[in-house]
C-alpha cells in the first residue's frame, strides 16, 4: 500500500533506520553508502553528514544527483525511496547544529553534543537532499 506524505514523513522520522544514499562514481558506476539522517521538518529534505574526503562526497561535489533507500527490515516490511539533488554546506554553525541533531537521533540525548561536535569538525560536510521524487510502500508483505 502506497504511503501517504504524512506516513512518509513518520516514517523518516522514526527510529534510528539508516538511509542508504547511492551517488554517481565517475566512471558512472553506482556507488552506495549507509548513513545516519534526519528529515528537516521545514523543508522536507534529507540531512546527514560525510568527511569531505569520502567517496559519497566527492562525487557528489561533482554530480548532484542521488538516490536514497530507507527500509524497515522488520515484517510487514516498508521502504521509502527518494531521488533528490544533493547540495553541500561546510558552514560550521549548520553543520553542528544539524550532526547534533542526527546524534541525538541514533545515540541519544546524552551522546548527542558530544557526537555532534565530533562529526561537525574541520573536514566535515553538511548534505542537504531536495527530494524531486519521493516513494514509500508499507506493509508490503500483507
Amino acid at each position: 500500500m502506497e504511503m501517504s506524505r504524512d506516513e512518509l514523513d513518520h516514517f523518516l522520522r522514526h527510529g534510528t533506520f539508516t538511509c542508504k544514499v547511492a551517488t554517481v562514481k565517475a566512471d558512472g558506476r553506482p556507488h552506495i553508502a549507509p548513513v545516519w539522517f534526519v528529515l528537516d521538518e521545514d523543508t522536507k529534505d534529507i540531512v546527514f553528514t560525510t568527511g569531505h574526503t569520502s567517496l559519497k562526497a566527492r562525487n557528489i561535489l561533482r554530480d548532484h544527483r542521488v538516490s536514497i533507500s530507507v527500509d524497515d527490515q522488520t515484517p510487514l516490511y516498508s521502504f521509502v525511496i527518494i531521488e533528490g539533488i544533493a547540495k553541500i554546506s561546510e558552514q560550521p554553525e549548520e553543520l553542528l547544529k544539524w550532526a547534533t541533531k542526527i546524534a541525538e537521533r541514533y545515540m541519544g540525548r546524552n551522546n548527542a553534543e558530544a557526537y555532534g561536535k565530533r562529526n561537525s569538525g574541520k573536514g566535515e560536510l553538511l548534505i542537504r537532499v531536495k527530494p524531486s521524487k519521493i516513494f514509500g510502500q508499507k506493509d508490503i508483505a500483507r
